[in-house]
């Protein structure tokens, strides 16, 4: 159970990273203040949301290999 838990944030992490890519692309932008002020929060957002689904994903990837490696030396240790 706990490798499909692991998978799952790996997959959150990734789509978190998606949207964090598709957040830059190119839109029109105007030249007063709001939209001034919208692209800079749409930068920062895109930024946080990069960082966030990697760190998430990488976060579950760890916890898949750890959970991995686990197995292994359970493996080891039963009796035969």
């Amino acid at each position: 159970m706990s490798l499909v838990n692991n998978i799952i944030k790996m997959l959150i992490g990734i789509v978190i990273l998606i949207i964090g890519i598709v957040w830059y692309i190119p839109k029109p932008y105007g030249f007063n203040f709001l939209d001034n002020l919208l692209s800079l929060l749409g930068a920062t957002i895109g930024l946080v949301l990069l960082f966030v689904g990697l760190i998430v994903a990488w976060m579950g990837y760890d916890d898949y290999k750890m959970d991995k490696e686990m197995e292994k030396e359970e493996k080891k240790e039963e009796p035969k």
